[in-house]
């Protein structure tokens, strides 16, 4: 589905530097960087990369440096957030008259600190090819998820009153496809290329929203052989497993959006870098989301309707961890639990939200 090219030499931090690496970043040349726990990044200017299309923040580059993840404390379980305002993504406290009004906040950034409901942003040059491959990727993981998006562009970015940041997504123009994993905080990116099929922002989507890349499972090696003598080196780092910190739904997913194809990065595009291990087939990666791809967002996500107040209100359709739909008074109940014991929603304060 997504296939990278990366030019570049590969720059071993020395010893008498690791102390001094993040606050040198700006010194050190662009290309791969062996980082000190042996985690290998790619530079390109002032952004760092984790392998090719996941964009890390500071404190993400400073945790994968000295642990060599950029998730650092796993949580005992992964649960739906449900401690944020969905539109804003902070804490909020209601007003005299109802309304959120937002407290500022610091939270270390993972991928189980989720997304209450995505809020994003359309960069004001974006091309209209790439809005409307954006726009489909948004509307395919609505469908098909409890995934949902706020559209905030042309609002603020800061609170008003106290000036903090919101965390949101602007959707940019750019010569390659990549993105931030999770919610970092303040304004993040999402890189788009010019006339991309929705596969690739449906990609680009995921890894935002937390997922990572399928192929680099802790478990792929029981399902995957990996022929990384048909990778150039400076490309082998894409294949490296998670072993640590990972959320993992079903068995390995071949077809999944978040996995790269068989031919991807190959030197010699006739011979395969990744194979079956049951039969040595091929694969050509996912450009919908799968059940387990779907699964993996419902057991974490709630279908939050965007509104000015503090009602936590939900969609028509509900999906369960196993994508099969709430029924209306499950729904309900749901309703009632996340708004202490109340199901009905005040008549008021939907906002507009078109994509």
């Amino acid at each position: 589905m997504l296939f990278f090219t990366v030019s570049c030499e590969n720059n071993e931090i020395l010893p008498e530097e690791e102390d001094n690496f993040i606050g040198n970043i700006s010194s050190l040349q662009d290309g791969l960087i062996t980082l000190k726990s042996g985690a290998i990044v790619e530079k390109k200017g002032d952004i760092f990369y984790f392998q090719s299309d996941m964009i890390l923040s500071k404190e993400q580059l400073e945790a994968l440096d000295e642990y060599g993840d950029f998730i650092i404390e796993e949580p005992s379980q992964v649960e739906n957030e449900t401690e944020i305002h969905p539109v804003y993504n902070i804490p909020v406290e209601a007003g005299e008259d109802g309304m959120a009004v937002p407290r500022a906040f610091g939270l270390y950034p993972t991928p189980y600190n989720m997304w209450a409901m995505v809020r994003f942003v359309y960069a004001p040059d974006l091309t209209f090819d790439r809005r409307n491959t954006i726009q489909q990727a948004l509307q395919h993981w609505e469908a098909n998820t409890n995934v949902r998006f706020y559209n905030a562009t042309g609002q603020p970015t800061v609170d008003p009153t106290y000036g903090f940041a919101y965390p949101y997504i602007e959707f940019v123009n750019s010569t390659g496809n990549s993105s931030s994993v999770g919610r970092i905080g303040g304004r993040q990116v999402i890189n788009i290329a010019q006339f991309q099929p929705s596969s690739v922002a449906i990609h680009e989507i995921g890894h935002a929203i937390g997922l990572r890349h399928e192929q680099s499972r802790y478990d792929r090696d029981n399902s995957i052989n990996i022929n990384l003598s048909n990778v150039p080196v400076d490309n082998r780092h894409n294949f490296n497993k998670y072993t640590t910190n990972y959320f993992a739904v079903g068995a390995i997913d071949y077809n999944s959006v978040m996995m790269y194809g068989s031919f991807d990065f190959a030197i010699n595009r006739s011979i395969p870098v990744m194979t079956r291990r049951s039969d040595g087939s091929t694969w050509t990666g996912g450009n919908i989301l799968t059940n387990n791809d779907r699964s993996w967002a419902n057991n974490i996500y709630i279908p939050y309707i965007a509104r000015s107040d503090t009602y936590r209100e939900l969609a028509p359709i509900v999906y369960k961890p196993d994508n099969t739909i709430m029924t209306e008074p499950e729904r309900l109940a749901f309703q009632a639990q996340l708004n202490n014991g109340n199901p009905n929603p005040p008549n008021c304060c939907r906002l507009s939200n078109t994509f």
